[in-house]
């Protein structure tokens, strides 16, 4: 399943914030697989000190081990994402 994660940084350096995502990154190239797998970003609203990244995982659990990683410096809030097409596709299936 793909999830949209909405992060803030709330507290602390900015530095400190690149530095558990320097920690993360390594983390997933060792193959740990506590973590969702990083789809699509992460990418910062401009002048913001929020953003978002896409994550995939069966696991909903590997979202709230991101969340406590990252804390307190990053607060996050994490929502399922389908394809509307393919909803509409399995929709109109079931229809007929």
């Amino acid at each position: 399943m793909k999830y949209i994660g909405f992060w803030k940084v709330v507290g602390g350096d900015a530095i400190d914030a690149i530095e558990k995502f320097r920690k993360m990154t390594a983390e997933r190239e060792k193959g740990n697989e506590d973590f969702a797998k990083l789809i699509f970003g992460p990418f910062q609203f401009m002048g913001e000190r929020k953003g978002f990244t896409m994550f995939e995982t069966d696991n909903p659990e590997a979202l709230k081990n991101i969340a406590n990683f990252y804390s307190p410096e990053i607060k996050w809030k994490f929502f399922s994402i389908n394809d509307p097409t393919k909803a509409a596709d399995f929709y109109m299936t079931l229809r007929k």
